[in-house]
């Protein structure tokens, strides 16, 4: 390993062992991702070891407490028997006292009276039960042992409550020492924590999947969570994302009304021997468990969470860790749990993004519409409410949700709305202002504490209603009962609500976090004028005439501090690992996050600075400067500088080359450019030229385009010499070729960065953030001190021209 693994390993594994959160920077190229994964393994499989032999002491010390005190034992337990009786039927053996249902912290079986390792060799010890307590009811020893090691940490608790007054029989000091570390640690004691570890995409974690199966030992129950989009098989499904219906609204109609065959055999995958220890996939990917899926006419996505429940080693993009309503959908449960996040220099952004929240009145319009719906069909039989599906409807809470949605959607309607901010077509305005707080706006729609939580029971109450009727439908489709048709909102239309009165909660006077978010109106053109593509995936169902309105009207609440997110994440983790090859400045980066990180390392790079070569290049041919700013880019001057100067870089250099723009409206004007004067035309001759699809495209597009450009750089196997003339990647920084990609050895000899791709000036996020960095930048005000708007909107450009020249590093 390179010196610097070995110290991110040693550092890791410190902060582990600590339960501390920790910030590792580690340059690209320096092997951070292999070394995160022997690092947090190596330390599992050392603390379950230690856990194992701690618990098979505790239950020894028990073991013995129980033979030497059966009067002791009788006080505690024999009157609470019959209460438990239930609870020991489903026990098979007295080894399985612990809550944890991993099969990791199994201990051995509790000893018998000779089996102390103390007593090898002294003659067995009698009992010390009094003959005329055996026969009672309930006072047999084995079964009183058995139900101390069931409430292992109630008899911990009642041995070291004894230890005060008299030591027990048969309990020394050193077991005592042991009882008490066991307590200290509470219900960490018996949990198996679980590793869960993100980065930015699903690319990263199939690189991340490859290194655990090709570079490690560590073979473990590994999962790794995708959404519905990417792992359904269902033609039906797959018909509704192409059409742009929601493929989760689609997967549920299917299973209601048991018209999906993968769903009932989803189990065929988690049972399949390629997935068994020492299987063909025993360390799967997201792709291996869809093949498998279609192979077997089985749903990956369900098999998938299923696994994850049990795994070990959980594998996802971290917007699953990051975002509340998508943590909470995937089933992630972060207490006492490890979280590493990888690539964790957009995690700032990320988590301001999954505190953030936007809704437009088409889409409140749409959860009105369904309320009614549902309002409407209803008639009363037998003395029940019910729908024309024979489903029962609380009409009450229904009406609440839909005078929420269509006070909130009429508001953002009105043509009485002013707006501050306006760039191009888009118009916006903010709260608070200086004589209006967010408080205020709320107040005037109604939106009181009081009406707020009203909204939050009827939306409680339905959510409850509609798991309860699932869970029914499933109880009777498993005993071969007709399911009831049960119409209820769509999954939709549940998360908007549940998502607004998230940000309610946050930005409600009084709330700790009310200053930290800004609320604010949105009017933009409708993009369905323009594209009829669009104009087709609207909804069948709408409030009135299907005409196109002119405008989308967005209700948007935005968080300007991370730390909203991230310091839940941090209070119910064991421990939070972050590493990039970009997180300085550390300090400001952990401020941003309001979580303490206990320790922090910046590692060294492992390339000798003799072995890579850096030039700035200010002036083309012509002498015009290459600054790709706004005022110059336009000008044809700087255009065919600029392909003068990659064309000539493209002939002298060897192998891969990635040229990376600020945005795709700059590469577009500079392709075209180039084409017309011929400079594209000589850059083909040197190199096949590659270009980045805008955001990415499809998986399948980006893949492929991927396979072309490696395959255009492979080399012989006898001369090792290239099989054909290099190849060149136009791309954008932030994007998918920038960030997390592996371009190794010839893959990518060179990177050209064209500008400083600041994030647009006049955004008005943007601006909102540079505001509120302002605001917190001085430590004599404020507590918690930031980077101010100008440097903190200097290191977003920076972190991106790194992660573009990383690529070759």
């Amino acid at each position: 390993p390179y010196p610097s693994q070995l110290a991110m390993m040693n550092h890791m594994i410190r902060a582990l062992n600590g339960s501390q959160n920790t910030m590792i920077e580690s340059p690209t190229g320096s092997g951070k991702s292999l070394a995160l994964l022997c690092a947090s393994l190596a330390w599992r499989q050392s603390f379950m070891a230690k856990r194992r032999q701690l618990l098979a002491n505790v239950n020894q010390i028990i073991s013995r407490f129980c033979r030497d005190n059966h009067q002791l034992l009788v006080a505690k337990f024999a009157g609470d028997i019959d209460a438990d009786d239930a609870e020991l039927e489903h026990v098979s053996a007295p080894d399985k006292p612990s809550k944890s249902r991993d099969p990791e912290l199994a201990e051995p079986a509790p000893p018998k009276d000779n089996d102390d390792d103390d007593d090898d060799f002294m003659p067995t010890a009698k009992s010390k039960v009094p003959e005329e307590t055996k026969n009672k009811p309930n006072h047999d020893p084995a079964y009183l042992q058995q139900m101390a090691l069931i409430r292992r940490a109630e008899t911990v608790d009642y041995i070291i409550d004894l230890a005060r007054t008299r030591m027990p029989d048969g309990v020394s000091l050193d077991d005592l020492s042991v009882l008490s570390g066991f307590k200290d640690q509470g219900e960490e004691a018996s949990h198996a924590p679980r590793i869960y570890f993100g980065t930015r995409t699903h690319k990263q974690v199939s690189q991340l999947i490859d290194e655990l199966r090709r570079k490690t030992p560590y073979r473990l129950r590994t999962a790794v969570l995708g959404s519905r989009a990417q792992t359904c098989i269902h033609g039906r499904a797959k018909k509704a994302a192409a059409s742009g219906e929601s493929v989760d609204d689609m997967c549920r109609t299917l299973r209601e009304d048991d018209n999906c065959g993968p769903f009932r055999a989803y189990r065929k995958i988690i049972g399949h021997k390629k997935l068994a220890r020492r299987g063909e996939l025993e360390i799967w990917d997201l792709e291996d468990l869809v093949t498998l899926g279609r192979k077997n006419m089985a749903c990956p996505y369900f098999a998938s969470r299923d696994m994850a429940g049990t795994a070990e080693l959980v594998f996802c993009p971290y917007n699953y860790i990051l975002d509340p309503a998508v943590r909470k959908a995937a089933g992630i449960n972060l207490d006492h749990n490890v979280v590493i996040l990888d690539e964790a220099h957009n995690i700032e952004n990320a988590a301001r993004d999954a505190g953030s929240f936007e809704v437009t009145d088409s889409q409140l319009s749409v959860l009105a519409f369904e309320c009614a719906k549902l309002i409407g069909d209803q008639h009363v039989h037998d003395g029940e409410l019910l729908t024309t599906g024979g489903g029962v409807i609380l009409l009450e809470e229904h009406r609440v949700l839909r005078t929420f949605a269509e006070t909130l959607s009429n508001w953002l309607q009105r043509d009485s709305n002013t707006y501050e901010y306006r760039d191009f077509e888009t118009e916006t305005s903010v709260w608070p202002k200086p004589d209006c707080p967010v408080s205020l706006v709320l107040q005037r729609l109604a939106l009181t504490p009081e009406v707020v939580a009203r909204i939050k029971s009827a939306f409680s109450k339905i959510d409850e209603q509609n798991s309860s009727a699932r869970s029914q439908a499933s109880q009777n489709k498993s005993m071969g009962l007709p399911a009831e048709e049960q119409q209820q909102l769509s999954a939709g239309a549940l998360r908007i609500v549940e998502s607004l009165l998230r940000v309610l909660d946050h930005v409600a006077n009084g709330s700790k976090y009310a200053s930290d978010f800004r609320m604010a109106i949105i009017r933009s053109p409708n993009p369905e004028l323009r594209d009829q593509a669009a104009a087709k995936k609207r909804k069948r169902y709408s409030v009135g005439p299907q005409q196109i309105p002119p405008f989308v009207n967005t209700l948007a609440f935005w968080c300007m501090n991370p730390g909203v997110v991230f310091n839940e994440i941090a209070q119910q983790s064991r421990s939070i690992v972050l590493t990039s090859g970009t997180l300085s400045p550390l300090d400001s980066y952990a401020s941003e996050l309001q979580v303490d990180f206990a320790s922090t390392l910046e590692a060294n790079h492992v390339i000798d600075p003799a072995r890579f070569l850096a030039l700035s290049i200010e002036c083309g041919p012509s002498g015009s400067p290459l600054e790709a700013k706004y005022r110059t880019t336009d000008q044809l001057s700087f255009q065919d500088d600029m392909g003068e100067a990659i064309a000539s870089i493209a002939a002298r250099c060897p192998d891969g080359m990635l040229v990376f723009a600020p945005s795709y409206a700059l590469l577009n004007k500079l392709l075209a450019r180039w084409e017309v004067t011929g400079h594209l035309a000589e850059i083909n001759v040197h190199k096949e030229v590659f270009i980045e699809p805008q955001g990415g495209g499809s998986k399948d597009q980006f893949d492929k385009l991927l396979a072309a450009y490696r395959d255009h750089l492979q080399r012989s196997s006898d001369t090792l010499q290239p099989l054909q003339r290099g190849a060149l990647m136009f791309a954008v920084y932030r994007g998918k070729v920038s960030e997390g990609i592996d371009f190794s050895d010839y893959y990518c000899r060179t990177v050209v960065n064209i500008g400083i791709p600041y994030p647009a000036f006049k955004d008005v996020k943007v601006v909102l953030k540079r505001e509120y960095n302002d605001a917190y930048s001085n430590p004599s005000v404020h507590e918690r001190v930031l980077l101010n708007g100008s440097k903190w909107y200097d290191i977003q450009a920076f972190r991106a021209i790194n992660q573009a020249l990383g690529r070759c590093l």
